[in-house]
């Protein structure tokens, strides 16, 4: 007889995951059928094959969930005991602007501390190849924020991310820092010692186990994450390149939020930016119109 007892919620879900079968859409169908985390782990094959978008081969692999169990206990263990914090969807601290996504991860792995409920988030992104005026924005609109009283989010890449993450620590503010990998893998490598300082002031955060490497999939996965954390995003100096900066201003504007953009730097794609209903900030000076615009 199987005894869950055993095992954390968080292993219990690990286990799912580690399936290879169970991602956050499967995850709502297996819940919305069963009601309960310990009842899908109690369900034979048969009981899943007739759910919607679940074959026999994925029934299966549900089926055999459990064998990943101790494992996956194991895991959880020696995360939380190297000062890796854990936090699934079931859980209270789980981010609460993360539900609104179609698809908010199953679990995120955390290194710092988890966003609090009613905090000022903005994201502050932008290309990675950018001139040392858009640097110069992103790190002075980022200071100023921070000044404010506002966290900020970005996704540690290079450029404009890193330059919104170390304008927030000027001030000795929040910022969090969302990866495309596990906390093994940072990318890029030099920013590890930026890393390492945005885990006093805030957090890192992850939805991938630490040995992770980094992907193409992964870095435009974040994207979803960084807008998800924030009330408002401000794109900075965007290259012609910046195919990742223009999908998370796409899942800006798809989930409804406050999309700025800096243009007193010559900006690439401002068209497609001022589509997605970009507002326009003339520089860092106009900061007070983002903070204004928070709820």
């Amino acid at each position: 007889m199987l005894d869950l007892g055993k095992y954390s919620q968080a292993a219990q879900i690990l286990s799912l995951k580690m399936t290879g079968q169970v991602g956050p859409r499967t995850f709502d169908t297996l819940m919305a059928e069963f009601g309960r985390l310990d009842e899908i782990f109690l369900g034979e094959e048969e009981s899943f094959v007739h759910l919607p978008g679940i074959g026999p081969g994925r029934s299966k692999a549900i089926a055999s969930a459990h064998l990943h169990l101790d494992k996956a206990q194991e895991i959880i263990d020696n995360l939380e005991a190297s000062d890796t914090g854990v936090v699934t969807r079931l859980d209270e601290g789980y981010p609460d602007s993360l539900h609104k996504l179609n698809d908010p991860p199953l679990m995120l792995f955390y290194k710092g501390h988890l966003p609090p409920p009613n905090e000022k988030r903005v994201a502050v992104i932008g290309s990675q190849n950018v001139s040392a005026e858009g640097i110069g924005e992103a790190v002075e609109i980022s200071r100023r924020l921070a000044q404010s009283g506002v966290a900020v989010v970005g996704g540690l890449a290079r450029g404009i991310d890193t330059a919104g993450h170390m304008g927030a620590l000027k001030e000795n503010g929040v910022t969090y820092a969302v990866l495309p990998s596990g906390f093994n893998c940072i990318h890029p490598a030099e920013n590890e010692p930026l890393a390492a300082e945005i885990t006093r002031n805030g957090a890192l955060l992850s939805e991938y186990l630490p040995d992770t490497p980094v992907m193409s999939g992964r870095l435009m996965a974040r994207n979803r994450l960084i807008v998800g954390l924030a009330q408002a995003v401000i794109v900075g100096e965007v290259s012609e390149e910046s195919t990742g900066t223009l999908d998370a201003a796409l899942c800006c504007h798809q989930l409804g939020k406050l999309l700025f953009v800096i243009v007193g730097n010559a900006t690439h794609h401002y068209d497609v930016l001022a589509a997605y209903g970009a507002i326009p900030l003339a520089s860092a000076g106009d900061y007070k119109i983002v903070v204004d615009a928070l709820v």
